[in-house]
């Protein structure tokens, strides 16, 4: 481990032994970080649930998922022997976005949620440019790790995540990178998680295996993803659990937040009343800012501190009526330049931190 603001661990070899290392590096924050998860599904569940409820109902999405992704659910079951901790238990906080989508889970009404942006051309370098600011609640925020996984088969990766999940967004060796928003859609059904997806994203060598990932196959429910490659190539993914919606930026700065964009899919989202505004507002004032022609590394982190709409802003602090622990706030924000395999990362609101550079190479 390295001694920067987020820890970063480097891991290598089969998902096996690439999950036990971070689950056996990460105890007691895997620990704390499931038993936090599950006490939030307990509180804010709107039917009765308890312990052995909880385990039944999620294992159809552990079949879905071992079928379509057997070496994440390997990872995922190294991670669980690494901590000592229950199996079922990893692969629900590998959930977390996804327990949203089920309509008898009221946890997301403290979700404010992400801002992802692009910039397929860095002005003065021609760098292809690609973020986020992680809005979650804001007990997460200890939970911040960076993996730089080297895996056996497949491409090196530098992996955004929190204690005990596979992934959150990232980029790899060949350039391609991820960053994602939680979209809220009625048709949630057994199918691959987010966290699956962004990690099958990173073990692609190219673009178009890069985008099968979000769009074959049936998924957990909806999302967005904002897949781009070191040359400028960006794809923008709205999904549902069944359908998904392509928008392509065309060489041009572009950006997105909680809502879908695609008119076709609109009668698939559930309205969150305490999330659309911030949605529309955060969108609003990305699309602005995006239109000037000096956008660099500096120019989005800046970006990421922006506090138009406060405090349901792009740099989220929650609103006052919210418990502390609960509170929707930015627990990190990056910037990833894919031609360097390097991401800019802060731990917290970028308002409060300091960005440090960490490189795929080391």
């Amino acid at each position: 481990m390295n001694d920067t603001t987020i820890p970063l661990l480097n891991v290598s070899g089969t998902p096996s032994a690439i999950g036990e290392a971070h689950g056996e590096t990460f105890r007691d924050l895997v620990r704390e970080h499931i038993s936090c998860h599950r006490d939030w599904i307990f509180e804010n569940s709107a039917v009765p649930m308890d312990a052995e409820s909880l385990d039944a109902t999620w294992q159809p999405w552990v079949e879905a998922n071992r079928q379509v992704a057997p070496e994440l659910v390997e990872e995922m079951e190294g991670i669980a022997r690494g901590a000592d901790v229950p199996f079922a238990h990893v692969f629900q906080v590998n959930s977390l976005l996804d327990v949203g989508n089920l309509r008898w889970i009221d946890c997301v009404q403290q979700l404010v949620g992400c801002t992802c942006f692009v910039v397929p051309h860095e002005a003065g370098t021609g760098q292809t440019l690609l973020g986020q600011t992680y809005d979650l609640a804001a007990f997460r925020r200890r939970f911040n790790i960076v993996l730089r996984i080297r895996p056996d088969q497949g491409p090196s990766q530098l992996v955004y995540s929190l204690a005990g999940m596979v992934g959150l967004a990232g980029l790899n060796e060949h350039g391609l990178g991820i960053n994602i928003n939680y979209l809220s859609s009625k048709d949630c059904q057994p199918g691959k998680l987010h966290s699956v997806i962004v990690r099958q994203v990173l073990a692609a060598t190219n673009l178009a295996d890069a985008a099968a990932a979000p769009t074959a196959g049936t998924r957990a429910g909806g999302s967005h993803y904002l897949v781009a490659d070191d040359a400028g190539h960006v794809v923008s993914v709205e999904t549902t659990a069944e359908q998904f919606a392509l928008l392509y930026p065309d060489g041009k700065p572009y950006g997105h937040t909680n809502h879908y964009l695609s008119e076709w899919l609109q009668p698939r989202q559930v309205i969150r009343s305490t999330a659309i505004g911030s949605s529309i507002a955060r969108y609003t004032a990305l699309r602005r800012f995006l239109q000037r022609d000096d956008l660099d590394r500096d120019a989005l982190k800046a970006m990421t501190a922006d506090h138009s709409s406060y405090p349901r802003s792009i740099c989220a602090h929650g609103g006052p009526e919210e418990p502390d622990h609960l509170r929707g706030s930015t627990i990190a924000a990056m910037v990833q330049v894919l031609g360097e395999r390097s991401m800019h990362i802060c731990g917290g609101c970028a308002c409060e931190g300091e960005y440090q550079e960490i490189s795929l190479e080391g």
